[in-house]
């Protein structure tokens, strides 16, 4: 698992990456930043590092398990037709993931975070659903009994996820020739659109052959300008409420219709239906959920001070610290020091958000937690230095 956890070493590249889109924009006399957006879906993305270094050991073992009890047929890791055949396995693996995690309500729920910023740049890209891993882990499965493999697997799952990273940005218009091939910055902008015409459009991961080939292929229009978001707002900065947000509007129609046969099948139907008894009822939801496009609304933007946007940027940075450390080091880390961090880290994300939705009763928790986070923080120097150059041999 050591390979997987090089995954901590991008951090500081996706920060740098986004430093520089965001002085070429300002260059350019365009501002698609908030520094309130910014933060959420970075906490997001702290989220999601963090609950897949939780979980990467189990469910990575699976895939490891049928491959060796299971597989049918054998590829040579060290063919060049093997890295070409599970390039394309894996792509379609995760396209089938990602429009079945928009089709269903239940997979929609742990999805639905990456969609929910109003803004389109590369924070955006590490704005994810903490228990996205979770469950799309599952989808590729398949490709261990045909053989693929893992570590095979691994190179071509990072490699599809990072090259991902490049497409959540507007700097980037059409690019002539591969637009409708590969996935594009125009054809991604698409995607995340919520005009009615871009819904559910454009699922691929690193090609967009199999949108062509399934229906779901929808190329970028000057005409129809993309309007970023979900068309039931999110309205909080809090990136556990963000990444509850669905489910809780499930569980709150669960709890609402009288039919215990919808109670259940529910959580199976296609994003957006919902129980007929509740479809009027403000116990329920005040709003639906169907993914009807919305017309261009007010942004969730709260203000706070300068001086507190001073402390939330320092406090993230030592979160990105502690991250860092938690997802490179967490394979030795006794189970007391991944409690301690997974706490320090949650709290500090949501304390965050919290003081720029100028919740300042959160300052009491911060004057406990980060004095506190910094001593942890200082105990890990030591081991993360060491996990470093064990790791820089690799490149």
């Amino acid at each position: 698992m050591q390979d997987y956890n090089i995954n901590g070493l991008a951090i500081p590249l996706f920060l740098m990456f986004m430093l520089l889109e965001y002085v070429l924009l300002r260059l350019k006399g365009q501002k698609l930043h908030r520094f309130n957006d910014s933060v959420a879906s970075l906490s997001m993305g702290m989220l999601l590092l963090i609950s897949d270094a939780l979980l990467k050991a189990y469910t990575f073992a699976v895939f490891i398990y049928l491959f060796d009890q299971h597989r049918l047929f054998e590829f040579p890791p060290g063919a060049a037709a093997t890295w070409l055949i599970f390039f394309f396995a894996v792509d379609f693996c995760y396209y089938w993931f990602h429009r079945c995690a928009h089709q269903f309500n239940f997979l929609w729920g742990a999805h639905v975070g990456h969609h929910q910023s109003e803004e389109y740049n590369l924070t955006t890209a590490l704005r994810q659903s903490a228990f996205q891993y979770a469950f799309s882990w599952v989808f590729y499965l398949p490709l261990a009994l045909l053989g693929c493999p893992p570590q095979v697997f691994l190179v071509l799952f990072i490699l599809l996820k990072l090259y991902q990273f490049w497409l959540h940005n507007q700097l980037i218009n059409k690019i002539p020739y591969i637009e409708g091939i590969l996935s594009t910055p125009s054809s991604h902008r698409v995607h995340h659109a919520k005009n009615p015409l871009y819904i559910d459009k454009n699922y691929g991961g690193t090609l967009v052959i199999w949108d062509r080939m399934f229906g779901s292929w929808q190329a970028e229009l000057a005409s129809e300008p993309c309007h970023y978001g979900t068309s039931h707002p999110l309205k909080t900065l809090n990136p556990i409420k963000a990444n509850l947000q669905h489910w809780w509007m499930l569980a709150k129609d669960t709890a609402t219709t009288q039919s215990w046969r919808d109670k259940l099948r529910l959580w199976f139907k296609p994003t957006g239906w919902r129980p007929k008894d509740c479809r009027n009822k403000e116990t329920a939801n005040p709003v639906p959920l169907q993914k009807t496009g919305c017309a261009r609304r007010e942004k969730y933007d709260p203000q706070t001070s300068l001086p507190i946007k001073c402390y939330v940027a320092f406090s993230m940075l030592m979160i990105f610290y502690l991250s860092c450390s938690f997802i490179l080091l967490s394979p030795m880390l006794p189970t007391l020091s991944i409690l301690v961090a997974t706490v320090l880290i949650v709290t500090g994300l949501v304390s965050a958000n919290a003081l720029l939705e100028n919740k300042l009763g959160y300052l009491g928790v911060e004057t406990l937690r980060l004095p506190v986070m910094l001593y942890f923080s200082a105990t890990l120097s030591t081991p993360l230095v060491a996990a470093i150059a064990d790791i820089l041999p690799v490149f």
